[in-house]
């Protein structure tokens, strides 16, 4: 049995699974992220190696690639939102320069520094040891710090 018969026999366990995670859009590329899975699961499967059969193991890769792949989803777009083409023409190239001034005069040194950071391109978990801190505490400094900024821009 060729390897491409083996994804087409796993086919409607790959698409059980996308149905268990609820995965309602997109759904052909989270499939083709399942075949890879099956496709690397086959090659890799040694039954003198594991307890489990093969269909174990392939059911396994397959749901552990699809949460990993949703992670990776959700992860781009927190960091990557849209903005309607009506807010980008609104704003002007002094924008970036009054966010900035009113940071400084708004945020204490350690929200100040998340800013900057932020604005540089960093994440979360970057930020963290950079500030000598847990991720958790960063997310309380940028709760803190979006809210004295969107307080110093409400009339």
């Amino acid at each position: 049995m060729t390897a491409n018969d083996k994804i087409i026999s796993y086919e409607p366990m790959i698409h059980s699974i996308v149905q268990q995670l609820n995965i309602l859009y997109d759904k052909d590329e989270y499939m083709q992220v399942g075949r890879i899975a099956v496709y690397e699961a086959v090659n890799k499967f040694d039954p003198a190696k594991t307890l489990c059969s093969e269909s174990q193991f392939v059911y396994t890769l397959i749901r552990q690639r699809l949460i990993d792949e949703i992670r990776r989803v959700s992860r781009y777009q927190e960091r990557n939102s849209l903005v309607k083409n009506e807010s980008l023409s609104n704003t002007s190239s002094d924008d970036s320069y009054n966010l900035e001034n009113t940071a400084v005069k708004v945020l204490n040194e350690r929200e100040y520094r998340w800013f900057t950071l932020t604005a540089s391109g960093y994440s979360l978990t970057e930020i963290a040891p950079l500030l000598k801190v847990s991720p958790s505490t960063v997310k309380n400094i940028r709760k803190s710090a979006r809210d004295k900024l969107r307080g110093s821009f409400t009339p």
